[in-house]
Formats: C-alpha cells, sequence, structure tokens
C-alpha cells in the first residue's frame, strides 16, 4: 500500500500516521505497522479515527469501552490509553510538547484530520475517480480505480465499534458506497469484453445482495452476452417478482428495456469497444457537464431506441406543462402526483421530465433498504452539483454530501444544526433556479423518513418565489402518513394531479403498441374492464394474449404470474383475520355485503368490519358509499385471484351458504339478489376449467 505523507503542521515536523479503517483498526508509522497494544486501546483508536476531525466526548468513550457499565477505575484506565496512544502515534514527540496528533479539546479528545490519513477517505477519493472515468467513458480508469478502492477493505469498516451510535451512519455509507463500487468495477470489465468474469462475479453479488437493481441490470447483459440469453431472462424476471410483492412496485424503466430488448435481441446489446477519449480540457476552458437524469441513485438510464411505450395522460402532462411554464416566468409552482400501485406515476414523470429542455434534479425514496436520513435529498443535491460544476456547494450541503455533518458525542446534532442546513439547501436550489427554470422531482415520497419530509416542507415555502417547480409522487391509499406534509405543501400554489385507469381509447393504443397489430375496441373494452385500467395490470395481461382467441375473449386469459404474485404478497401483510374475510368476500364477488359474509368466517361483524379497515388501508378495497354495509375490491383482478387460490370444495360450499344467507336477509337489492340467485341455480363448470369458473364466481354479487 502506498504511503501518504500528511501535510507539515505548523510548528513541527511532517507527520504521516496512515490507519486503515476498512476491517480491523491498524496504525502504520514511516510504513510500519504499530501494535496498538490491548483490546479496549485500539477500540479507543478505532472511535477516535472513525470520528477524525471531530472531538469525542469522555463519555462516548465508557460507552464504546465499557458497554455503560465503567468501573470505578475506568478514568484511570482511559487516561492510560491515551496516553500510550500518544506514545504510538507520536514515538519522536518531545517531553512537554503538545500532542498533534490525538489532541486534547474542551469537549474530550479529537484525532486531527489533518495529521493522518484514513484509508476510508482515500476509498472514497478512489471511488470518486471511478465514477469520473466512467462519465468519461474510459473503462480502464474506472476497472483501475475501482480495484484500488476495493483492495482497501479488509473487513467491516469501524469493525471495533460500528455498532456505536455515532459510527453506525458512517459504517453505513461506507457499506453502501462499497457496493456500488463492486457495480462499477463489473460495469467496466462488460465495457472492456470481460462478459464471463462479470457474469461469475455479479452472480455470487446478487446472492448477497439480491435487491440491487443496477446489479442486476448488469448481470442480465453479462450473461446474454455470455450467450445465456435463457438465464439472463430468468435474472430479470426473478427480479421484477421480488420488487413487486408490494402492489405496484415496477422494476427501473432500464430493467423492463433491457428485458424487451434480449427477447427482441437486439443488436445495440452486442458489446462494442469502447474509445478512451483525450481528457477533458482543464477547469476554465469552456464545456459543460452532462445531467443525470436519476440524480445520484443510480447511473443515468442509457438512451433507448426501444422507449417504453407511453399512452394516455394528456391532462396530467399538460398540467405539468403549464406549472413548468409558471416557475419560468417566476412563479414557482408545487405538484403533487398521486394514484394506486401500478398507476404509472413514475412513468409520467420520467415522460414529462424528457423534453423539458431544463435541468431536472431527480430522487427516488428507497423501500426495500433503509436508508439514512435525508437520502433522497443527497441524490438531489449530487445531481444538483453535477448539473451545475461552476456553482459553489455551501458548506453544510457538501457536509451531507460527504457524510460529515457535524454531531454531537451521542451522535445527535447540534440544537439549530438541522435548521442551519435545511437553509443552505433551500438557498442553493433557489439560488440555482436564479436564472433559470428549475425541476427538484421526489418519487415514491410515501416511503420518505420524516427529515426528508421536514426539509420538503421548509423548500416548499420558498418555492412560490422562485423558479422551481417541485414536483412528488405518492401512492394514494398512503396519504395519511403524508397527512402533515401535503398540509404544508397545500399552503402555497399547489397542483394536484390524480391518476386513474387508462381509458378504452388508450388501453386500445398501449395493447396494439405493445403487440404490433391492430388490436379491435371490444378487445381494449375487456381489457379495460379486467383490469380496471391500471396500466400495470394492463401490460401484464396484454403479454398473455398471444393469440386470436385471447385477442377476441381477454377474459378467457388467466392471471399474469406477476399480477397474481403482487396481489398475493399484498394479502400475505394483512392479518390472517382480514385474509379470511377477503377469501369469503372474493366468492360472493367484486362487490359484497359484509352482513353477507361475516356469516361465511368465524368471526362477528364487528370482528368482520375491523378486519376490513385493514384491507381498506391496505389499498384492496373500498366501502360503497351508496350502499351502507357494502365494499368493493379495488381491482376485480384482486377478488379473482384471491377466488382461485380458494379450494373447490370449499368455493361450492360457500356459494350455496352465501345464496340461502341471501334469501334469509330479505334484501331486495338487485346485486343480493342476483347473488342469490347464482347460488342457488349455479350450473356445473366443466372439470378443469377454472377461467369459466372464475367467470361464473364474478357475476355472483355484481
Amino acid at each position: 500500500m502506498t504511503q501518504t505523507q500528511s501535510p507539515a503542521l505548523p510548528g513541527g515536523p511532517r507527520v504521516a500516521v496512515e490507519f486503515r479503517a476498512l476491517g480491523p483498526v491498524q496504525a502504520v508509522i514511516a510504513g510500519r505497522p504499530v501494535d496498538l497494544g490491548a483490546p479496549k486501546q485500539r477500540t479507543l483508536l478505532a472511535l477516535l479515527v472513525s470520528q477524525a476531525g471531530q472531538p469525542v466526548t469522555v463519555d462516548v468513550m465508557m460507552e464504546a469501552l465499557w458497554a455503560g457499565h465503567p468501573p470505578p477505575s475506568a478514568m484511570t484506565s482511559l487516561q492510560a490509553y491515551v496516553a500510550n496512544l500518544r506514545k504510538l502515534l507520536e514515538p519522536d514527540r518531545a517531553p512537554r510538547r503538545p500532542a498533534t496528533v490525538l489532541r486534547t479539546c474542551t469537549q474530550g479528545y479529537l484525532l486531527d484530520v489533518d495529521a493522518t490519513d484514513v484509508d476510508a477517505r482515500r476509498f472514497v477519493e478512489h471511488a470518486k475517480a471511478g465514477w469520473q472515468a466512467r462519465g468519461q467513458e474510459d473503462p480502464q480508469r474506472a476497472l483501475s480505480e475501482s480495484e484500488a478502492a476495493l483492495a482497501l477493505w479488509r473487513g467491516q469498516a469501524y469493525q471495533e465499534v460500528a455498532a456505536v451510535p455515532c459510527v453506525v451512519p458512517e459504517v453505513a455509507r461506507l457499506q453502501e458506497l462499497r457496493l456500488s463500487v463492486v457495480e462499477m468495477r463489473c460495469a467496466a470489465l462488460l465495457d472492456l469484453g470481460a462478459h464471463e468474469m462479470a457474469a461469475a462475479e455479479l452472480e455470487a453479488f446478487m446472492k448477497a445482495n439480491p435487491l440491487r437493481e443496477y446489479g442486476c441490470e448488469l448481470l442480465s447483459l453479462a450473461l446474454y452476452r455470455a450467450g445465456r440469453q435463457a438465464d439472463a431472462l430468468e435474472v430479470l424476471q426473478t427480479m421484477q417478482i421480488r420488487l413487486t410483492e408490494e402492489l405496484g412496485v415496477d422494476p427501473r424503466m432500464a430493467l423492463q428495456h433491457l428485458r424487451r430488448k434480449i427477447l427482441n435481441q437486439a443488436p445495440s446489446l452486442d458489446r462494442r469497444p469502447t474509445p478512451i477519449p483525450a481528457r477533458p480540457a482543464p477547469a476554465g476552458s469552456g464545456g459543460s457537464a452532462a445531467l443525470p437524469r436519476a440524480g445520484a441513485a443510480g447511473p443515468p438510464p442509457a438512451p433507448d431506441a426501444d422507449r417504453e411505450v407511453f399512452v394516455g395522460r394528456e391532462a396530467a402532462l399538460r398540467q405539468l406543462t403549464e406549472a413548468l411554464a409558471s416557475a419560468q416566468a417566476g412563479r414557482g409552482r408545487v405538484v403533487t402526483v398521486s394514484g394506486e400501485p401500478g398507476a404509472g406515476k413514475t412513468s409520467l414523470l420520467r415522460r414529462f421530465a424528457e423534453p423539458t429542455g431544463v435541468p431536472v434534479l431527480w430522487g427516488t425514496c428507497t423501500e426495500h433498504v433503509t436508508a439514512p436520513s435525508l437520502w433522497v435529498w443527497e441524490q438531489v443535491l449530487r445531481a444538483a452539483a453535477t448539473a451545475f460544476p461552476h456553482h459553489p456547494v455551501p458548506r453544510p450541503v457538501s457536509e451531507l454530501l460527504d457524510g460529515d455533518s457535524q454531531r454531537t458525542a451521542d451522535g445527535t446534532e447540534p440544537p439549530g444544526a438541522a435548521l442551519r442546513r435545511f437553509e443552505a439547501i433551500v438557498q442553493y436550489l433557489t439560488g440555482l433556479s436564479r436564472t433559470e427554470p428549475l425541476v427538484v422531482m421526489l418519487d415514491q415520497l410515501h416511503r420518505a423518513d420524516r427529515g426528508s419530509l421536514r426539509l420538503l416542507a421548509h423548500l416548499a415555502e420558498s418555492v412560490p418565489a422562485s423558479r422551481l417547480l417541485l414536483v412528488v409522487s405518492y401512492r394514494s391509499h398512503e396519504a395519511p402518513v403524508l397527512a402533515e406534509t401535503l398540509a404544508a405543501l397545500a399552503r402555497g400554489e399547489m397542483t394536484r394531479l390524480e391518476l386513474g385507469g387508462l381509458t378504452p381509447q388508450d388501453t386500445q393504443a398501449l395493447a396494439s403498441a405493445i403487440l404490433r397489430r391492430e388490436v379491435s375496441s371490444l378487445t381494449a373494452k375487456g381489457l379495460c374492464a379486467r383490469t380496471d385500467g391500471n396500466p400495470f395490470f394492463l401490460r401484464e395481461m396484454i403479454g398473455l394474449l398471444t393469440d386470436d382467441q385471447r385477442l377476441d375473449d381477454p377474459h378467457a386469459a388467466p392471471v399474469p404470474v406477476l399480477v397474481r404474485e403482487v396481489v398475493l404478497g399484498g394479502i400475505a401483510r394483512l392479518p390472517r383475520p382480514a385474509v379470511e374475510v377477503l377469501s369469503v368476500a372474493a366468492v360472493v364477488g367484486r362487490h359484497f355485503d359484509i352482513a353477507v359474509v361475516a356469516g361465511g368466517v368465524p368471526v362477528g361483524i364487528d370482528e368482520a368490519l375491523a378486519a376490513l379497515d385493514t384491507a381498506i388501508a391496505a389499498g384492496l378495497i373500498v366501502e360503497d358509499q351508496r350502499r351502507l354495509g357494502w365494499f368493493r375490491f379495488t381491482h376485480a383482478l384482486v377478488a379473482e385471484v384471491l377466488y382461485e387460490t380458494t379450494g373447490r370444495l370449499r368455493r361450492a360450499r360457500l356459494h350455496r351458504w352465501i345464496g340461502a344467507a341471501a334469501d334469509r336477509a330479505g334484501t331486495t337489492d338487485r346485486a343480493a339478489e342476483r347473488a342469490a340467485r347464482t347460488a342457488r341455480h349455479m350450473l356445473p363448470v366443466p372439470e378443469g376449467d377454472p377461467a369459466a369458473e372464475t367467470r361464473a364466481s364474478m357475476s355472483i354479487g355484481g
């Protein structure tokens, strides 16, 4: 490992102390490792290195060394550890001369950042250089930088103190960065033609990190280029099922585009030699930076000739365009886009962003991993720093991006620190929009952490007097968790867009484009009726219309596998009583009377209503506003999946019981009469024809 020398310190000789913290802590002086002594002494040094440049109080040290139960001699031992470390780190320091590496400060002790070289900092520098090389289409340098970065790792970062509260955020940041560097290395291998090597490494990587979408994209591409087309498609299918366990959570567009291109064996998937361009001109010689559309959440989507088929939403696009025009005129706007899962909120935002001609800063809230506070804003701010390289980044913003936010010894922020950071971010973003409009998009806001929501509300106060267009999207049934934030956004001039299902005309256009043949209006109406125009359900259903028979009768097609997995995944998260009630309700039909359904489950009417409350909160059913005690499934496909997962014998018994219950109720409601009549006179269904049995069931209850 190359020895890195520290700068000269005032009043003293040049100091070279290298710390290795990406694994068990080590100290290297003059090129030689130093024996750090007893385990607690090593732990103390690891804690100090993790907080280099920041004071560490005695209380935090006591907590880290003795887990909150220090012995009476703890202070004496701590002072001895500090004295020993000072001797080890500055062996040539003269007696009575102040320490320059491990210094005493009013709050406790501090490891001087200017007197040290920490491998964690060098890891970040290599990572940034690698990403820069990727952006300059220099895969060889990107590979070298990524390998140099990964070579610094010997185990868990700050291993001895990884669980100490003030160290946990830094450990998480470095680990996330490490995963991104692994992906960058494999991307460089692909660029250089090493497909088999990249595939082998990515297979192991994805087994350990199954939710990394960019890793999945790289693995699929590597397998395809290695002649394993079936394996490439299987990887994409597995990822899609995994991501859609939450109703309507689609993979990123790059994965969907890649699947279509693999199926079509698109020539653009074949490797082309990547020329290594000349190094960019020095700063000040002109030029501009490309704007990453997706912020820093991952590499921006590559240009794609096989663009996603997008239909409809003309009114929503028009309102977004009008809001942008208002921002251009100096009257910033806030736009909220809501809809059920799978309604196409993200697709709408991407469609709007492409032709705007103005910078678009994109942030997406994560779902499957716990992200640090303000993670979605870090994506936005990194994109801003890239898009406006000549605009100075305020210190609080750069500290947030570098993970150097000021914290007290117990891991919390000093009073007022969050407000000062919020003010700096607001001034930075509004300043960038001073001469030209700027679009900030926050996707999947219902997943945002509390700090991100507070910053959003704070920024919204300054939007009307700026050229900012602030666009956020969220799931409609998650609105209650955003009530406070939405109220804050509504205080200014806000446009609300609620996305419903696609119309039969839009469905016809979508099906015709995907199938590459003219689809009749009758087929489109059938598709629309079965899916309620939900774009996610529609796309999956259209993919099954492979012959003329299914085109003529979309109801004959089975429920798509992904739709089934999505529905069952949502059902599995409900309490068992709710699952029981919904299973019986699905036999009644899409519309059902809870008084009838409650008799088919071993609970009373009150318990059945309580169970339905959880299903309503999950967005699976809604209450009928015209008929007291009646409910309906939000999608016929949800009822259909539940119906098909109920045993045939139990379905037959429930049919008879529901018919008798409706008769006993003596109701005059037409739907209930139809349910009773169908249950009493239900014709036999051909054995082995679940679609016919499903259609018979779905008629019950209207």
